[in-house]
């Protein structure tokens, strides 16, 4: 994984080292490359059903969604893994009756143990179901009352470590184990976030973690948007959780003041013929990054085959969509840079698990950073939890 910035950088501060380093022995996450899986796996070996659910959302959910769905297409894993993530009745009910609940497992994810969406749907299943230890498995903070639950059925209970937040979680139990499941190989996707923190913490930043954080601390004001453009239809899940970890992370007040950067996911080649209209001629307020794969790991070729009336674009012939679609991203690139978008660009090798492991730890690392640099605390959701309290509220008074 290479990233190239294409906008001048800050001049690093020294102090920013060992500020992360003082915040990595506080908070969960630095840590999660080098954890213990062995438990992990060693479960996982005993689970012989095809289908497994996860009940959760947010943070419990997306970092899951966002591996599996970049890496399924390519690995066709021998299970499916799905995600129970919505009070949607319409979507709820179909996905629930795709699963053959005899050879599924569940697994109950919330880090409090209290989360409305999980306990509403684990309320709705189990009335249904009355889950065991053969069929539900749950994943929360130790003491949790979801753990109560698990306890008073004897099921068997995964506990989030405690300085691990849910939207920074999915190289923890949260994330490994429903990958696990399904035959992921959580090892490598470890072995690519190690890689990703050595080269920060060992190797002086060589990923640019440092200078594009500073940038985006200087100029929050200016570029006050944040466009993820990501070149491969695996990235769409990893999209979502990155607006999540982005948002939710770096959306705060400091003081009086209201700061942020607003994330934006994009795919392309798709659009580049609707959003790409907004950043080219729109307000000159975004900066944007650019995610693209090197090696496909598939040759489809278009064919030297002529159309008639279509001669012209005989020059698509013999070229693969591999490098159609980054020639796409390319000219993109160069579009924006002419009219003075800030831009930078993230470069995966392959579809592979150390791949995905090292993207997901460099925006952790880059989320951490940057708020680190605007002054405030990138682990906190005060904001979602008005809501949530508002929403208990309504609860209990209807």
């Amino acid at each position: 994984m290479k990233n190239y910035l294409f906008f001048d950088e800050v001049v690093s501060e020294k102090e920013i080292f060992s500020k992360v380093h003082q915040e990595s022995g506080d908070i969960g996450f630095y840590s999660l490359p080098e954890q213990d899986i062995s438990d992990i796996l060693n479960f996982a070996r005993t689970i012989q059903k095809s289908t497994i659910v996860v009940i959760g959302i947010g943070g419990s959910s997306l970092g899951a969604e966002a591996v599996y769905s970049f890496l399924n297409p390519k690995y066709h894993y021998p299970k499916r893994l799905l995600f129970l993530d919505t009070t949607d009745p319409i979507a709820l009910s179909n996905t629930i009756q795709d699963i053959d609940i005899s050879d599924a497992l569940f697994l109950a994810i919330s880090k409090s143990g209290t989360t409305i969406e999980t306990i509403s749907v684990l309320k709705y299943l189990d009335a249904k179901i009355e889950f065991d230890a053969n069929s539900l498995v749950v994943i929360t903070d130790k003491d949790s009352p979801l753990e109560e639950f698990g306890k008073s059925r004897n099921l068997h209970i995964f506990n989030i470590p405690q300085n691990v937040g849910g939207r920074f979680s999915v190289l923890s139990v949260v994330g490994l184990l429903p990958l696990a499941l399904v035959g992921v190989d959580i090892a490598k996707l470890l072995q690519g976030a190690k890689e990703i923190k050595d080269n920060f913490f060992i190797h002086n930043d060589k990923n640019h973690i440092i200078p594009k954080a500073l940038f985006y601390s200087k100029f929050a004001e200016k570029y006050s948007s944040n466009v993820l453009f990501s070149y491969s239809e695996l990235f769409r899940d990893f999209n979502s959780w990155f607006v999540q970890l982005w948002a939710e992370s770096l959306g705060k007040k400091r003081g009086d003041e209201r700061v942020g950067l607003t994330p934006i996911g994009l795919i392309g080649p798709k659009d580049q013929h609707s959003f790409l209209q907004l950043i080219m001629e729109g307000p000159l307020d975004k900066s944007v990054t650019f995610l693209k794969i090197l090696d496909f790991g598939i040759d489809t070729t278009i064919p030297n085959h002529s159309l008639p009336h279509l001669e012209k674009l005989d020059i698509l012939n013999g070229r693969k969509f591999s490098e159609l679609i980054n020639l796409q991203a390319d000219s993109t690139i160069e579009a924006l840079r002419k009219i003075g978008v800030p831009v930078d660009v993230i470069e995966i090798d392959r579809v592979d698990e150390v791949e995905i492991g090292k993207l997901i730890y460099y925006y952790e690392l880059l989320t951490a950073v940057t708020a680190i640099e605007l002054d405030i605390n990138c682990y906190n959701q005060p904001g979602v939890e008005l809501g949530k309290q508002i929403l208990k509220s309504k609860l209990a008074k209807s």
